[in-house]
């Protein structure tokens, strides 16, 4: 009997180790802070009751021509798999290939920051293609994903060394989306990093650890949450269809074609409080 329970207690700290190891303290290509970051992520996803054995992090202040997606393995430590990743077209208003600001609001077009569950599949009828719904866990930074439709899903428009714009939704090239969904996707979670006011406070509160920042000069300024301005002109607003097979916003007024450049989201400010954790 005393051995079966120190055979026990040694597995138990033997799991509770791994879960501490979970984000390597050292992940080439993302900085200290991202991953302090994703470190708190996990664990405010594991106060939330659940136990991921897959933690994606996909840093949106790098460029989108590097390698800013990691899916790391949670009980080992292992990074599966680093690439590109796409951020919406209304973060880069300049088509500057940086997300330069983000938003939960439905038809901004912009990434929205913030930890994500990665939820049930679905297939394309288009291109047969396995697909996943994400589910925002933090209020007034990502938790309307479901009403945008941002999903995790493949897209033409990303290869080696380059990533196109999406609608808003992470999406990455074909081999890597076949590559997670054959690892499995069924119990994973997402963090996206960006600069956006209150972001790391958030995901501190709700680990019940202190707020990491990066460096910042003392005029540097993270951006507001950005609002969709409802007196722009609908000519110019984006209109969508949420099309079940493809499940992301698809452009459908004429518009498009006929201007150099949609009208973005302005900044008007803080739109929604920071929710108590």
């Amino acid at each position: 009997m005393i051995n079966k329970a120190r055979a026990s207690l040694i597995a138990a700290l033997v799991l509770a180790g791994n879960v501490h190891a979970a984000v390597p303290k050292h992940i080439d290509g993302m900085s200290r802070t991202t991953r302090m970051h994703a470190s708190q992520a996990l664990a405010c996803s594991q106060r939330l009751g659940r136990h991921p054995d897959l933690l994606i992090v996909a840093d949106m202040r790098l460029p989108s021509s590097a390698k800013r997606l990691w899916a790391i393995d949670t009980r080992s430590g292992e990074i599966l798999v680093r690439t590109e990743v796409a951020h919406g077209r209304g973060s880069d208003p300049g088509r500057q290939g940086l997300a330069q600001v983000f938003s939960n609001t439905p038809g901004s077009l912009m990434t929205s920051v913030g930890l994500y569950a990665i939820a049930e599949p679905y297939r394309n009828t288009k291109d047969g293609s396995t697909r996943r719904r994400l589910d925002g866990l933090m209020p007034g930074f990502n938790d309307a994903a479901r009403e945008r439709a941002v999903v995790l899903h493949p897209a033409r428009y990303v290869r080696d060394g380059w990533a196109g714009h999406s609608e808003g939704c992470p999406a990455v090239s074909y081999a890597v989306m076949d590559q997670l969904n054959d690892r499995g996707l069924d119990n994973a979670i997402l963090w996206i990093e960006g600069d956006q006011e209150g972001l790391a406070e958030a995901v501190a509160s709700c680990s019940m650890t202190k707020p990491t920042h990066r460096f910042r000069w003392p005029w540097q300024k993270l951006p507001t949450k950005p609002e969709w301005k409802p007196d722009a002109s609908d000519a110019v607003n984006p209109m969508f269809d949420i099309q079940a097979e493809g499940f992301c916003p698809v452009r459908t007024d004429l518009v498009w074609f006929s201007q150099e450049a949609p009208l973005f989201a302005n900044l008007a400010g803080d739109r929604w409080p920071l929710a108590m954790w």
